[in-house]
């Protein structure tokens, strides 16, 4: 906890030092209107571990999406966060988001990335941090395809090879490849062939207003006050009311 870990894409092996916003490599700046964090860092949850957060809206927005994302510290220019869950929230309702701790593989059609463009999800395989913990990411027949994930990366930790099939920059065929919780997409990077990306995972969560649906980049510094939920040891549900200025949230 708390070190270093360089982070880079190179041949033959890429090691993406990933944590979903909580400092396990490393300290990171937040965006500047986050809520103060809860105190001490939280290990990844166990698999399987049911999780829920019912978002009110007080403020006089009626007309954004309520948007839960993840982030880590200090994240590579070439790694692109995505609206993870994602709902029209109007002014003076509520909605619930709920989710497990249960992680995958993902690959999307897109690989020029950029604030509001979606990935286009082609492909989501399950994953843990044990046993299915690497998979392989081919081009075959004009077509992306994950192989059978396997087991060989470190322990609490995910591994996508690209083999040298892969389309990289430059190509009109080059799309997105990334992990995923719950069955959809939270963070990608281009495709290229013959790399690698490990993802190192504790995640955390952050709420925000803005227009982006599930799927597509986001870039804090154009959401409407996002704010960095973390659960206290022992608690899975969580009420983040929202009046417009700031969040106000409460456990259980």
């Amino acid at each position: 906890m708390g070190k270093d870990v360089s982070m880079s894409r190179r041949q033959g092996l890429t090691t993406l030092g990933l944590t979903l916003g909580a400092a396990v490599l490393g300290s990171a700046a937040t965006p500047a209107s986050a809520g103060p964090a809860t105190t001490g860092r939280r290990r990844a949850a166990l698999t399987g571990t049911p999780y829920s957060v019912t978002i009110v809206n007080n403020s006089k927005i009626d007309d954004e999406n309520a948007i839960v994302f993840q982030q880590q510290p200090s994240q590579p220019a070439d790694m692109y966060s995505l609206a993870w869950l994602s709902k029209m929230c109007h002014a003076g309702t509520s909605i619930t988001f709920k989710w497990t701790i249960d992680y995958n593989f993902v690959w999307g059609q897109t690989g020029t990335l950029k604030p509001g463009v979606d990935y286009e999800a082609g492909q989501i395989i399950p994953a843990d941090l044990q046993n299915q913990n690497m998979v392989t990411l081919s081009y075959i027949d004009d077509g992306f395809e994950f192989g059978t994930p396997t087991s060989g990366a470190a322990p609490g930790s995910l591994l996508i090879t690209e083999d040298e099939t892969v389309p990289g920059p430059g190509l009109a065929t080059q799309g997105s490849v990334g992990i995923g919780m719950s069955g959809a997409g939270t963070f990608v990077v281009p495709t290229q062939p013959k790399t690698g990306a490990q993802f190192l995972l504790t995640p955390t969560y952050w709420l925000a207003f803005g227009s982006y649906k599930a799927g597509t980049v986001v870039t804090e510094d154009i959401l409407t006050e996002p704010y960095q939920l973390k659960y206290p040891d022992g608690e899975t549900d969580a009420t983040a009311v929202f009046d417009g200025e700031n969040w106000t949230i409460t456990f259980g």
